[in-house]
């Protein structure tokens, strides 16, 4: 599997985001909030992600950008642990603070595990 992050890849559709939040299991892992739901389909076999911020919470943009860029490289670059589940993921950014990206990394590892475990 190529280390690569693709268009297809990111949950853009609004039906799709609302599904997610209304019937998606949970999973805190700081700094995160984990929403995340299997979907079943033969078309294809990847999984799809979707990154949040609370504008309250991180009011720079420059500063959310570089987050989303932060956790989208980290993600890219472990995603092999859960290849071909097939499940919708909602990263939702709860601190205050721009955490380094060794800390984000070490996060969205620890989260990939977590989902691999729970629908294995």
């Amino acid at each position: 599997m190529r280390n690569t992050f693709t268009k297809k890849e990111s949950i853009t559709e609004k039906k799709i985001i609302q599904k997610l939040f209304s019937d998606g299991k949970n999973i805190n892992i700081l700094p995160f909030s984990i929403k995340y739901l299997s979907f079943n389909t033969k078309s294809h076999s990847y999984n799809r992600i979707l990154i949040s911020f609370s504008k309250n919470n991180i009011k720079n943009v420059v500063k959310r950008n570089l987050l989303k860029r932060r956790i989208r490289e980290s993600y890219r670059l472990n995603k092999n642990i859960i290849q071909n589940l097939n499940l919708l993921i909602a990263f939702i950014y709860t601190s205050d603070k721009v955490l380094d990206y060794s800390i984000i990394e070490k996060s969205v590892i620890k989260i990939l595990h977590e989902l691999r475990k729970t629908n294995d």
